[in-house]
Order: structure tokens, then C-alpha cells, then sequence
């Protein structure tokens, strides 16, 4: 589960981390300050690293769906069950 200070980035090249190969199009969730980063090394898709304003969209925080979004067991079961 993403945390606050995390956000997700779309890779526009090939990058290596944490030992792992990593394409162009993979999605990542890494830390806020690391997504900046990659930001201005031009390493985020569809980003450009002088656009204030693009900048800011990508960095914004991952967004949770609310839980009310799943069933609860008691709804399930009673669904089942009727």
C-alpha cells in the first residue's frame, strides 16, 4: 500500500534499481524526494522537467480508495445467501 510521502511514476527509460531492471512504461512507487529526482534526470514519462505545472501533477501524493469501495463479509454472505 502506498505511503503519504510516496507517490507512482511511469518510466521513460531504462533504469536499474535496487538491483532490479526496470523498462520503459513499468509504473513505480518511490519516495517523494527520489520521484523529484528522476523528475529532473528526465527519467519520468510524459514529464517535463521545466513545466512547473507538469512537475506538480506528478508529484502529487498516491491517492487510496476509500474502503467503503469493497463489500464487507457480512454484505457478501448476506448476498449469498438471498
Amino acid at each position: 500500500m502506498a505511503q503519504p510521502d510516496h507517490v507512482r511514476i511511469v518510466l521513460a527509460h531504462h533504469l536499474t534499481r535496487d538491483g532490479e531492471q526496470l523498462m520503459p512504461g513499468d509504473e513505480i512507487e518511490v519516495p517523494h524526494h527520489e520521484a523529484r529526482q528522476l523528475i529532473s534526470a528526465g527519467y519520468v514519462a510524459n514529464v517535463d522537467p521545466t513545466d512547473t505545472d507538469a512537475v506538480a501533477k506528478a508529484l502529487a501524493p498516491v491517492e487510496r480508495k476509500p474502503a467503503t469501495d469493497k463489500p464487507t463479509a457480512n454484505k457478501a454472505a448476506g448476498q449469498a445467501s438471498g
